[in-house]
């Protein structure tokens, strides 16, 4: 099967760079056009996709994993890496001892939290066979109790079906003081396109950081610049929960 693709792709592309840049305009044409179908309900600043139900949302995210697992395989030790250097540089999370991980997937960011001292766990609504740094769970109804946990990250936000439950679960499990660290991408008007598996998404960044402040009563303690990674660009943010 990867051989007839690849001998497929060759075919409609070609070979060398200018078939890979042909490849990707591609692929973005196929995002831009699915993004402006029916699938999405684009009304106001925050879009979402049409589920028929939340059971069709939970399978639908669930299946991911199947599709990219082989991809987050291969570049596996340069996300760790990047992890590690994203951590780092987020100062305010020094403060943390311990760091729950939503979307966590594989654990490779719960991996990198490890290495830099951190107690950490992930969940994860499919984390895969024999996870030991992720657990099956739901950031939308969090198994954990009150005030249990010192920081609280994600890279998922664009992922969830209901942004104030997520964020009420966060503001629920957070200690006074604490702090929610937010990987962000672009908004739908700065460039970015939200493909076959984003659930939410945003105009631009503004938007999803002013209703994560307000549906959560935070405030943001940082924002910065987290650069280019692979084909997008993205940016971090650091919520912390009132004394």
């Amino acid at each position: 099967m990867a051989s007839f693709k690849r001998i497929s792709n060759i075919m409609k592309y070609g070979l060398g760079e200018q078939a890979r840049t042909k490849k990707r305009a591609a692929k973005g044409e196929a995002r831009k056009s699915a993004f402006e179908s029916e699938r999405w309900n684009r009304q106001g600043s925050l879009v979402q996709r049409n589920y028929n139900s939340y059971d069709e949302y939970v399978t639908h995210q669930a299946g991911k994993l199947d599709k990219v697992a082989h991809r987050l395989r291969e570049t596996e030790d340069d996300d760790f890496t990047d992890f590690k250097r994203r951590f780092e540089g987020c100062t305010l999370l020094a403060e943390a001892r311990y760091v729950l991980c939503l979307g966590a997937r594989l654990g490779t960011e719960v991996r990198a939290l490890h290495a830099l001292g951190y107690f950490a766990i992930g969940i994860d609504l499919n984390p895969g066979l024999d996870n030991p740094y992720v657990l099956p769970g739901d950031f939308h109804k969090l198994v954990f109790p009150d005030r249990s946990v010192d920081a609280i990250y994600t890279n998922a936000l664009d992922h969830v079906f209901d942004l104030e439950k997520v964020v009420a679960e966060v503001r629920r499990l957070l200690r006074p003081a604490g702090l929610f660290v937010v990987d962000m991408l672009p908004g739908f008007e700065e460039g970015f396109v939200p493909g076959a598996f984003e659930a939410t998404h945003w105009r631009d960044a503004s938007t999803l950081i002013e209703r994560v402040q307000e549906l959560g009563g935070f405030l943001v303690e940082e924002q910065r610049d987290l650069g280019q990674i692979r084909r997008d660009r993205w940016m971090q943010v650091v919520f912390r929960t009132p004394t």
